[in-house]
């Protein structure tokens, strides 16, 4: 059967109509996809192309609506129905972008440039009968001052650090933000102000937030046939975090998306997931059909939201040992990771996740940015025998699994969920986490989960904070400097650090941990005033240096001096100090 525009707008009314009615059936038939011998007549034809504008600048969207008469029953199966565009620079890149079904009745492909001048399209468009003659036509790029999406260092340029990210273009980029995994919809979110958390991180100079979208939002009611209304939400949420210059963490499975009730962890979301009308939870992960129309799924994201510089990183599978994947936990991830991977023309980075403090090697060598996430804060603190969570020492955990992914992987890693129930322990245990994974080699600060209850939310006193970490690395090429990490030795034995540098700059934090596995009211009480103290570096490259101490609780530049290093060692003199701060070192 011939489908035209007119009829894919009747598709969608039965598709409604089904949903509507009863319930899924007991089993469900493979898509039978007809061999055809392709002829002039039945080929697929695009009847038209509509740019929404003849002239953009450089990293905004361009969206192309296409009218098109093919023969599919299904528009969300590739199988059956797939629109494609090539789109070429004229400096010769060019970029395959896929099209997708709006659900509203048009077909569309979005595009986001990355260079100015003249680019070209070519679209076409294949069914069971064979594939379309290609549509071309071109539209002109501007000179612009945005900077596009994030990106490995070495991807830029090959002599930038493989541990650090920038924007396309090559700005710096350090991740300031926080996990709002659940919250972003439920915390103030209307079509007109966009999601109200966007603007408290806009104000904190955050730049990135981890969100589940599925989880409270999902459009995958039925595995083969997307909601409306939830798309168009993400499409708002993704719209407002791009003007907020926010980037978007972007969680493809929630680990109860994935979790039945016969899960060690409980009661799971898995009979809410479309793919449950599908197949048994154990045959999602292995078996053809159900990986078929995850191949949909993931086509389907793509086309839709990545062309965004705000998604920020693809999270294919939150806490992973929390989903029913078990003796597939490794071959499954790593199928889906080569999806994005192969088929994101923008090449947005990858990523997923254990539960708790889990080495998942295999996963991380797979993935483009490991992550761990970490949740065991809890000492026994001195004369106390009730457990605390250690506001000080968890600057030492934080940074000990940093260094661990970066022995393990050369890649960017980063926290991606820490934390402790309510904010009893913050913003110190906020702070030191956050000021240790920089000074020990993350690409981004930890990821603090926020999901109210329990669990509380971010104050204003951990805004604060994370903005005064925002305002320290703000301009600071990490990439460039491709910096290595630095031994540090305090005279005072209360006294650690850690740090970074490559030839022409570096960053250094220490901290006072004598109040380490003492409870926070001590810690509030006791902090001492650290005078006279030297630190001995390791690993710096000979040369002058202009040291600019940070005071990491005020925000503040203290008086800047220099400091002459030789044979790979200089010795800092550290200005009068309680709990800990930071310097800059730049050579000169």
């Amino acid at each position: 059967m011939k489908m035209t525009r007119i009829g894919s707008v009747l598709l969608i009314c039965i598709f409604i109509l089904t949903a509507c009615g009863g319930g899924s059936p007991d089993t469900v038939e493979p898509t039978v996809v007809p061999t055809a011998i392709p002829t002039e007549s039945n080929l697929p034809e695009i009847t038209s192309v509509t740019l929404d504008r003849m002239e953009l600048p450089k990293y905004e969207a361009l969206e192309i609506t296409v009218d098109l008469d093919a023969e599919y029953k299904n528009p969300y199966d590739v199988r059956e129905i797939a629109l494609d565009g090539i789109f070429a620079s004229s400096t010769g890149v060019q970029m395959t972008v896929p099209g997708f079904w709006d659900g509203e009745g048009a077909w569309k492909i979005r595009f986001t440039p990355s260079q100015e001048g003249t680019w070209a399209y070519s679209l076409s468009v294949k069914d069971v009968n064979g594939e379309s003659a290609p549509t071309k036509g071109e539209f002109a790029v501007t000179a612009s001052d945005l900077h596009g999406w994030i990106i490995p260092g070495n991807t830029y340029d090959p002599s930038y650090s493989l541990h650090y990210l920038v924007y396309h273009d090559g700005t710096p980029f350090y991740g300031v933000g926080h996990c709002e995994a659940l919250n972003i919809l439920t915390g103030g979110f209307d079509v007109e102000d966009g999601a109200r958390v966007f603007d408290t991180m806009k104000a904190a100079n955050e730049n990135f937030v981890v969100w589940w979208p599925l989880y409270s939002n999902s459009f995958i009611g039925n595995y083969d046939n997307y909601s409306l209304t939830a798309m168009k939400t993400i499409d708002l949420v993704v719209r407002d975090a791009q003007k907020e210059g926010v980037h978007i963490v972007f969680t493809v499975w929630d680990h109860p998306n994935l979790r039945d009730d016969t899960h060690a962890w409980g009661t799971g979301n898995w009979s809410l997931n479309g793919f449950s009308k599908l197949s048994d939870i154990n045959s999602f992960f292995v078996a053809d059909e159900p990986w078929a129309w995850q191949e949909n799924l993931y086509r389907y994201m793509i086309a839709r939201w990545g062309y965004s510089p705000a998604i920020g990183m693809w999270l294919t599978t939150s806490e992973i040992n929390g989903t029913n994947s078990y003796d597939q936990t490794d071959f499954w991830h790593e199928r889906v990771n080569n999806y994005f991977v192969e088929n994101d023309p923008y090449r947005h980075p990858t990523t997923a996740s254990g539960s708790g403090e889990v080495d998942w090697q295999t996963g991380h060598a797979v993935m483009d940015m490991p992550q761990v996430h970490l949740y065991d804060f809890d000492h026994g603190a001195q004369g106390d025998n009730t457990p605390a969570n250690d506001a000080v020492g968890a600057a030492a955990h934080v940074a000990e699994w940093t260094q661990l992914m970066l022995k393990n992987a050369d890649k960017p890693n980063w926290i991606g969920e820490y934390g402790t129930p309510g904010n009893t322990y913050y913003p110190e245990l906020f702070h030191h986490s956050s000021w240790a994974a920089l000074a020990a080699g993350a690409s981004m600060t930890p990821a603090e989960w926020n999901s109210g209850g329990s669990w509380a939310e971010m104050t204003p006193e951990m805004y604060a904070d994370i903005s005064r970490l925002a305002t320290f690395v703000e301009g600071m090429p990490l990439a460039k400097w491709n910096p290595s990490p630095l031994q540090i030795m305090a005279s005072d034995e209360q006294v650690r650090g850690w740090g970074f540098a490559g030839e022409d700059g570096g960053v250094l934090w220490v901290q006072d941990f004598s109040l380490e596995r003492k409870t926070i009211e001590e810690v509030r009480a006791s902090m001492p005033l650290r005078s006279g103290v030297q630190v001995e570096l390791q690993g710096m490259t000979s040369g002058t240096y202009t040291v600019t101490p940070y005071d990491t609780w005020q925000g503040v530049d203290l008086e800047s001096f220099d400091v002459e290093c030789s044979s790979a060692s200089c010795t800092i003199p550290l200005p009068d100090f309680t709990s800990d701060m930071a310097f800059k070192i730049i050579r000169k």
